[in-house]
């Protein structure tokens, strides 16, 4: 019995691309006078992030307009910025081939931009290009100083699974949980692995390790429903199962679990 998870069915990009732009705040509105045009410049795609995570697509596309008439004024490799926002913008318009021109434009600006790199593999993980996605995602690894480094290894792991390479996703998810011990999402995943391995007393330790940071979810519940049975422990199963129909009584996951009790 194949732990069937939500790995295909999990959209990274757009969600987690923009949490990577930063945080969403009230706007404020740019100096006037324009005597600062690299403040100008940034100020502007700073709205536009906001905006953008605010999904106000009119507004960040009107503060992107707004800082193209400022790039002049700034370094080159800052442009990746603006590029960047306007990649996500398309993505989230579904105007994917304006959206690769511009994740690629911001990384030939800055080719040490982790954020935008990081959109991009998620961009790529998401249209089923996984060779790529991984190319671009283990480069943001690699950064040191990148601040997202336990989710980058993260998605490495998604991606390496749906490649086909188990062992190199359970390095990479071990990897983001040893960077950020409370990030849940990793142990899920290692979970699932070992119990596709049969390795039941690891996924159940697992699974209850991720759902003591997440929470019960209806996925982790199911994963533990499975686990106890193929363990023999009965009760263990009626008990989860009877939660999760409780908690989670329009879910996939009790389709499955009704499935399994006829």
């Amino acid at each position: 019995m194949e732990f069937i998870g939500k790995r295909g069915r999990l959209v990274i990009a757009l969600t987690l691309g923009l949490l990577l732009l930063g945080c969403v705040s009230p706007a404020t509105k740019p100096s006037a006078g324009g005597s600062d045009a690299k403040a100008a410049y940034q100020q502007h795609v700073s709205l536009a992030k906001q905006y953008i995570g605010l999904k106000n697509r009119e507004l960040a596309r009107i503060h992107l307009s707004k800082a193209e008439r400022f790039q002049n004024a700034v370094d080159k490799t800052r442009l990746s910025e603006l590029y960047n926002g306007y990649a996500l913008l398309y993505q989230s318009e579904l105007e994917m081939e304006l959206a690769e021109k511009y994740y690629r434009k911001a990384l030939v600006s800055d080719a040490t931009d982790s954020v935008a790199r990081y959109n991009f593999s998620s961009f790529l993980f998401n249209q089923e290009r996984f060779e790529e996605a991984l190319e671009q995602i283990v480069l943001v690894s690699k950064d040191l100083d990148y601040r997202r480094r336990p989710q980058a290894f993260y998605i490495t792991g998604l991606v390496q699974i749906r490649l086909g390479d188990t062992v190199g996703a359970l390095k990479s998810f071990e990897r983001a949980t040893q960077l950020a011990a409370q990030f849940a999402l990793p142990y899920l995943e290692i979970a699932k692995i070992y119990f596709d391995q049969k390795n039941d007393e690891l996924a159940k330790q697992s699974v209850l390790y991720y759902m003591g940071l997440a929470g019960e979810t209806a996925e982790g519940l199911w994963l533990l429903v499975q686990t106890e049975l193929r363990m023999g422990n009965s009760q263990a199963t009626l008990e989860n199962g009877t939660k999760l129909k409780t908690l989670f009584p329009d879910s996939d996951e009790v389709v499955k679990y009704e499935d399994l009790s006829k």
